[in-house]
């Protein structure tokens, strides 16, 4: 499998960066009754909860990979549109277009009339220009601040992918019922994306004069630096044998499941006996579910989770770490240490490691 890692610049590969990577050593390789969480929304992230089972592991991913940042807050604004020059920001994070330019591997063509020298994207964008993704509008301007239509985000990011070692077909719109009002200069590079699955559209629609939105924006990107090599085409295949695991403090991206079976559900707290890496891909053996839909309470240096509809003995108490963080993800604002849940926070996420919690998630029930 080839994932999209280089630029490709006056012959030369620049190297870009590595979407799915770790963000330190990995915590383990063969292990003994322990847990991964699996969790069904961001970790990184309060608005990206569990009602963005579309987005919130992508989101997560680019995170990790420093292509994306939140607003301040640990807030994402996942439904805001993102501006052109947000988008471009990203578009240099993922692909690396600023450093090529930086290293010399491709000529400046000057800056455009209306970014500033000392806007925070304004390397980015002076990149873009040099590499022929933004061509701005008359005047010699970008206008980095309007809002990007989705149309306009899938031109930005087809030419991207067309300067990298990635070469993806001509496509086709065809299923779509709004078709029609993709603009003609929008139109090749909306169906390149659409046979590719970078775009899959919602309703039946593309929607090319909506504006696109930072979730969007996230599923599109990871998509799009996933991209895949096979004999029938270049394509991003969704796989439900690739997950994001937390594993104690640690969070993993794009982790393989090496005893997949697509009739298990994958998610919550589940033990794991192996955790490897090879060829810069992450493998995890993951064994039996344990559900954690419980009540939380915490006290001594303990928490007690416990299931309510459970039988006798389903409270299970576990000896804190030192650096346990609980973050709620319904109200914008972080625990600093574990906290008495009492009736409020019903549901309870803890990634545990050697029989330590170490890492707590909490939604409002």
């Amino acid at each position: 499998m080839t994932r999209t890692r280089k630029l490709l610049a006056g012959g030369l590969l620049v190297t870009a960066v590595a979407v799915s990577g770790l963000t330190a050593a990995l915590a383990t390789e063969n292990v003994s009754q322990t847990y991964a969480y699996l969790p069904d929304h961001s970790v990184y992230f309060y608005d990206v909860s569990d009602g963005y089972a579309w987005a919130h592991r992508e989101v997560d991913a680019l995170s990790l990979a420093g292509v994306i940042k939140g607003s301040g807050d640990h807030l994402f604004n996942p439904e805001s549109p993102i501006t052109r020059a947000d988008f471009i920001v990203m578009l240099d994070r993922a692909y690396g277009m600023s450093t090529a330019l930086d290293n010399g591997l491709i000529a400046s063509k000057g800056a455009f009339a209306d970014v500033p020298a000392n806007a925070y994207y304004s390397e980015a964008i002076t990149a873009a220009k040099a590499f022929g993704v933004a061509n701005g509008a008359e005047g010699n301007k970008f206008n980095p601040q309007q809002n990007m239509t989705r149309q306009d985000a899938m031109v930005f990011l087809k030419r991207t992918i067309d300067r990298t070692q990635i070469s993806l077909p001509a496509g086709s719109m065809s299923g779509f019922s709004d078709t029609a009002q993709v603009s003609g200069y929008a139109r090749e590079s909306v169906g390149s994306l659409v046979s590719a699955h970078v775009i899959s559209g919602s309703g039946g629609k593309i929607s090319p004069k909506a504006l696109v939105t930072r979730a969007e924006m996230a599923v599109m990107l990871y998509r799009a630096t996933h991209l895949t090599e096979q004999d029938s085409g270049t394509f991003y295949e969704k796989r439900g044998d690739v997950v994001n695991v937390c594993i104690g403090a640690q969070v993993y991206a794009d982790v393989e499941i090496e005893n997949y079976d697509p009739t298990v559900y994958y998610g919550e707290l589940m033990r794991y006996s192996k955790l490897r890496q090879s060829g810069g891909t992450t493998y995890i053996t993951l064994e039996e579910n344990q559900p954690i839909d419980r009540t939380a309470t915490y006290a001594n240096g303990t928490l007690t989770l416990n299931d309510p509809a459970g039988e006798a003995g389903a409270t299970v108490s576990y000896p804190t770490a030192s650096n346990c963080v609980a973050i709620d993800v319904t109200h914008y604002h972080k625990i600093d240490a574990p906290t008495g849940t009492g009736g409020k926070y019903r549901y309870c996420y803890p990634s545990i490691v050697d029989g330590e919690v170490t890492a707590i998630y909490y939604t409002e029930g």
